[in-house]
């Protein structure tokens, strides 16, 4: 099997300068997703929208459509007539279909709406309306629902006539006869069940039910300690609105991962997704703009102790010791905090005793550093141990202080509202420069007045 790269030089040159029958011959080889990263990875939208829609079938470009990048997908939609966009649509789960819409211009996505055929645009339109990272914004209306009165034969029969709709079956939802959801029917419970078997009778209790309006981030926590393919989805009164399958819990997964890891670098998840000179600059420039500003203080501070440090001696060649040795327990601290947060694991036994941890950690880790540092700085000038002393507890002070403030301000930040991996970095660069810049002068000031 030809590689990736090989794959879409082959795309590239049928695109360019092949025919449209060459270009189908080649698609029909691969698969969906294949296909998808393929368009995905060509140049120009006028390559990406000739080789979808060199792709045979409405339902093979649904299959496509369905695995590319939102954005990417509406590109390629707006190059085609709204007609046909609108077929294509259609044969998409009603979740990847409102994603796709909601990526696209204002004017397009009303024009292509409005050729949908009116039961699944209403479906798409219910969609539309939740936010796009709630619950209600990505979970799919398809699926298999009987009432509790009903017998096994009877929910085969509904499986049989919405197969060509539902996707993947995993579960049969069980509702009362006013929709409210009451529990749901296992495949095998099903399979095994006499035709004229009571629903009731192989119902089995949902673990988990969601709220429309719950945040895709606390599906996604909520949804790791059960072993489960979909989740129902339900309004304030129980009834039944809808699924969210466990591909969509990946992607949320995923896609939050992401976001934090890019937060914590001080940047922003677009600038992965839509990598561009712009959005790199937009994403990183406040944070180092902050860092910044916090290192010229540092620099004030040191300057201000300047007469100290020259009668410090050999002093200078420790200082980046110090600083980067704060910075680094200080930030592995608050990595550990941040993701234990983001887990919900500190909730689970209190707060204390993560801080009680980590403040035990961080001294260990200065006496034994303080004592390193000692050591290099003795052998280094026999003359005096001043700057021995110096370095050793300033050292100490700032791996201490780092690592109590990379528990802290996590800690803090979450309590009031502000999201921890968005700022706990930058502002920790900041506080561990300003501190080690003090103790470093503190210090000085001690040992040699």
């Amino acid at each position: 099997m030809p590689s990736e790269s090989a794959s879409l030089t082959a795309l590239e040159r049928l695109v360019r300068h092949g025919s449209k029958d060459d270009l189908r011959r080649f698609l029909v080889l691969l698969q969906p997703p294949e296909i998808a990263d393929l368009i995905e990875a060509l140049k120009t939208p006028a390559d990406r929208a000739r080789a979808f829609q060199a792709i045979v079938g409405k339902v093979e470009q649904a299959d496509v459509l369905a695995g590319m990048e939102e954005s990417e997908a509406a590109d390629v939609l707006e190059d085609m007539a709204r007609a046909e966009a609108a077929d294509v649509l259609e044969e998409m789960q009603t979740d990847d279909a409102a994603d796709v819409l909601q990526a696209m211009e204002q004017a397009a996505k009303d024009e292509v709406l409005a050729e949908i055929e009116p039961e699944d645009r209403a479906e798409i339109r219910t969609l539309l309306e939740y936010p796009p990272e709630s619950a209600g914004g990505i979970m799919q209306t398809e699926l298999v629902r009987v009432r509790l009165r009903q017998r096994a034969r009877s929910a085969v029969e509904e499986i049989r006539r919405t197969r060509d709709d539902v996707g993947e079956l995993h579960e049969i939802f069980v509702v009362d006869d006013a929709g409210r959801l009451k529990g749901w029917v296992k495949e095998r419970a099903l399979i095994l069940a006499e035709d004229d078997t009571p629903i009731a009778a192989i119902t089995s209790p949902v673990p988990i039910r969601v709220a429309a309006d719950m945040d895709q981030e606390d599906i996604a926590s909520l949804v790791q300690d059960y072993d489960l393919s979909s989740v129902p989805v339900v309004d304030e009164e129980d009834h039944l609105l809808g699924r969210i399958l466990i591909d969509d819990i990946v992607d949320v997964v995923v896609e939050e991962a992401t976001e934090d890891i890019a937060r914590a670098a001080g940047t922003a998840a677009e600038e992965i997704y839509e990598p561009g000179v712009a959005n790199a600059l937009r994403a990183r420039s406040p944070w180092l703009l902050a860092t910044f500003f916090g290192g010229i203080l540092a620099a004030v501070i040191i300057n201000a102790g300047d007469e100290l440090l020259k009668d410090a001696g050999k002093l200078f060649i420790f200082i980046p010791v110090i600083m980067g040795m704060g910075g680094g327990c200080a930030t592995q601290t608050a990595t550990v905090t941040v993701r234990s947060l983001a887990l919900g694991r500190i909730g689970l036994g209190g707060v204390w005793p993560v801080v009680r941890k980590e403040v035990l950690v961080g001294i260990v880790l200065a006496a034994g550093t303080g004592v390193l540092v000692w050591c290099t700085a003795a052998i280094m000038d026999h003359e005096s141990t001043n700057v021995a002393w110096i370095a050793a507890f300033a050292i100490f002070g700032t791996i201490c202080l780092g690592t109590l403030f990379g528990v802290l301000t996590p800690l803090f930040l979450d309590r009031v509202g502000v999201d921890p991996a968005v700022a706990t970095h930058p502002l920790l660069t900041t506080m561990n420069d300003i501190i080690g810049s003090l103790l470093i002068i503190a210090f000085c000031f001690l040992v040699l007045m």
